[in-house]
């Protein structure tokens, strides 16, 4: 089987937005969520190529510091970086604003659930078999998980604990992606992934709690970061391409 990554969202009238950018160091930018090592490869390749950044990040200051999340752009960022420059050109948002929804993403695989299990077994990460029917609250069950996998026939695994174990899991599955093992599936919302469960059209679907804006906040805090394709944040606007050139960054 050749590998594919798949991402579904619902479409969303999002409306692009010319935007009043600023210039903000590099080192004063934080992200919250790991790097991809291939996708920041091919990045650095199109940056060069343009000698230039296609659109801004956005990022929101975290209280009590001078330092600003990275809402979205994490590896524009780490390009700029691998680049050697000094600024990124940033819009700076209001991340408490109620019109920045936070959400998260559910992976999904279509095909066997053993080699991950294996993979598990490996890295050292617990899990246990649970009953679905048998689970009585679904909420305490993903607040004390890094994962639970619910699969067509009735049965889930709840995998792990903690943030790393989130990280182990997801590496496991971008691992096993690229060996053609099978399709991994990121679906913005819950409800669309538990229907193509329930129509076969995938096989199993990886729960979470959803994070909420402070636990961001707090995460990045404390120096940790989450694995990819762990927040879906849903902006009021999307900003207008404006190719800043790298000689004003670097």
């Amino acid at each position: 089987m050749s590998s594919r990554v798949v991402v579904k969202i619902p479409k969303m009238n999002i409306p692009v937005v010319e935007v009043n950018t600023q210039l903000i160091e590099l080192n004063r930018l934080i992200p919250h969520e790991e790097i991809v090592e291939g996708r920041l490869k091919d990045l650095v390749n199109s940056i060069t190529k343009v000698q230039a950044v296609d659109m801004p990040l956005v990022v929101a200051p975290i209280p009590s510091t001078d330092k600003f999340l990275i809402v979205d752009g994490h590896h524009r960022w780490a390009a700029l970086i691998e680049l050697k420059c000094r600024y990124a050109p940033c819009v700076v948002i209001d991340y408490f604003d109620e019109r920045v929804v936070l959400k998260t993403w559910y992976p999904a695989i279509d095909g066997s659930l053993k080699p991950i299990l294996d993979a598990l077994r490996n890295s050292g990460v617990e899990y246990y078999r649970y009953e679905c029917s048998l689970i009585y609250s679904l909420d305490e069950i993903l607040a004390n998980t890094a994962f639970l996998v619910k699969g067509y026939g009735g049965d889930c695994i709840a995998i792990g604990k903690t943030i790393n174990d989130q990280k182990i899991v997801s590496k496991i599955l971008s691992d096993l992606n690229l060996r053609g093992e099978f399709n991994l599936i990121y679906y913005g919302e819950l409800e669309d992934a538990i229907n193509d469960l329930m129509n076969r059209e995938v096989t199993y679907v990886f729960l979470r709690k959803t994070i909420s804006k402070m636990e961001v906040i707090e995460t990045v805090m404390h120096g940790d970061v989450y694995a990819p394709k762990t927040t879906r944040h849903i902006l009021p606007f999307i900003p207008a391409k404006n190719y800043i050139k790298l000689d004003k960054l670097c």
